[in-house]
């Protein structure tokens, strides 16, 4: 089978868990000899794909795309345009359409596989991966991405989607694809070399992220302000505009010398910020599912995570446990962090137990379960859409009561 797949919406070094993704998913791809892959990338990006996926046999295409809010240029247009201007129909159709004149067409392959659901997928067979459908709800709706979201789910011959809330969202949201709706979970992006049992450094969060603004950074700065005895690290895409505030408030100095954005580091850096970390903290707003939390259990890290539905839903399916706060209350956050320091070796053994649970499930797994989706549209969805094993699996060893938050 022949599969292209258009990852050159990702630029290496700025789309934080959706490139990790993309690299585990196209190695686990690339495993299997069935399968020949043709992907398309940015030009001038080729080195670090190659390092990161170092299959010879995969065919890449430089491709150039033009108004891309991921370079010098592009981050100042955006720390500046408002954002309801960037996140309009009118804007985003406009983008769209001249970025496209310069997208390759491979005419020979069986069907393409699209990673980023927020990028317009074109005509022949099709898969999209649907990670999250955060642009469609009231609270971070974004017209223009959301039109191009539900565009693609009516084009689609099949929809991927990674976790199980956002599975269910999806199927709420769009009952008429349900049947060409598939569930594939993933692996821990960059799982820890090996675990940590030792405290070298009491005291030191982790919050592996961008800086995008529903990360709610914002709120973990205010919650560092009441915990002088902790220090945190940010390690991730330093995205505008809300990465200039950011870094303004760590400067003040009250945070001073006490919080630091590394911006994006190479996975040798972030398994040594890993290392030292005492726990993991995720105030985010809204996830597909937290890769900072599943990297936590590689590490048997405690976890102390917003009480928002999608992180909810993923404590609950890895059968996990993790100290909850309100999301936008700093004093909330700061008391989970204190609660979870304070009985560190309860939550650090959960930590180590959901990691157990789940340590069986490998990129080559997942690469297997995308190409039996992948086939399956190829053939023109004759019959019912494969599904994956693991979560047939993690559904029958899912005990009636559960032990989850």
């Amino acid at each position: 089978m022949r599969v292209a797949v258009d990852a050159a919406p990702i630029r290496p070094g700025h789309a934080a868990g959706l490139e990790a993704f993309t690299y585990g998913l196209l190695n686990g791809m690339a495993a299997d000899d069935s399968c020949e892959l043709r992907v398309n990338i940015l030009r001038g990006t080729l080195d670090p794909w190659r390092e990161q996926v170092p299959f010879a046999r995969i065919g890449w295409t430089e491709v150039t795309q033009p108004l891309r809010s991921d370079n010098p240029t592009g981050q100042l247009l955006r720390k500046w345009t408002p954002t309801a201007v960037r996140n309009s129909r009118t804007v985003r159709t406009a983008v769209n359409a001249v970025r496209q004149r310069s997208v390759v067409r491979h005419a020979d392959t069986d069907v393409t596989l699209y990673p980023f659901h927020s990028a317009p997928i074109g005509s022949g067979p099709s898969v999209v991966v649907l990670h999250d459908t955060r642009h469609l709800r009231t609270e971070f709706h974004a017209p223009g991405f959301a039109a191009v979201v539900r565009e693609n789910v009516a084009r689609a011959a099949a929809i991927v989607v990674t976790w199980p809330h956002p599975y269910r969202e999806t199927l709420r949201l769009f009952p008429e694809a349900a049947e060409r709706t598939v569930l594939i979970p993933t692996p821990a992006f960059q799982p820890a070399p090996e675990r940590a049992r030792a405290r070298p450094e009491p005291g030191l969060l982790v919050y592996p992220s961008s800086t995008a603004e529903h990360k709610n950074h914002a709120t973990l700065l205010e919650a560092m302000a009441l915990l002088p005895d902790c220090r945190l690290s940010c390690p991730g895409p330093l995205v505008e505009p809300e990465a200039s505030r950011l870094l303004a408030r760590a400067a003040q100095a009250d945070l001073r010398g006490r919080v630091s954005f590394p911006g994006f580091v190479s996975l040798d850096e972030l398994n040594a910020i890993y290392a030292r970390a005492d726990a993991v903290v995720v105030p985010s707003l809204w996830e597909a599912a937290s890769g900072a939390m599943l990297e936590a259990f590689t590490w048997g890290l405690p976890v102390a995570c917003a009480d928002v539905e999608p992180l909810r839903d993923q404590l609950e399916f890895n059968r996990a446990e993790a100290a909850v706060f309100r999301a936008r209350d700093p004093r909330s956050l700061a008391d989970a962090v204190r609660h979870l320091l304070d009985d560190r070796e309860r939550y650090a053994a959960a930590s180590r137990r959901a990691n157990d649970r789940l340590a069986a499930r490998t990129w080559a797994a997942t690469g297997r379960d995308y190409l039996d989706v992948l086939a399956w549209a190829a053939r023109g969805g004759s019959g019912p859409v494969p599904r994956s094993p693991f979560v047939t699996a993690a559904n029958d060893t899912a005990p009636s009561g559960g032990d989850g938050p």
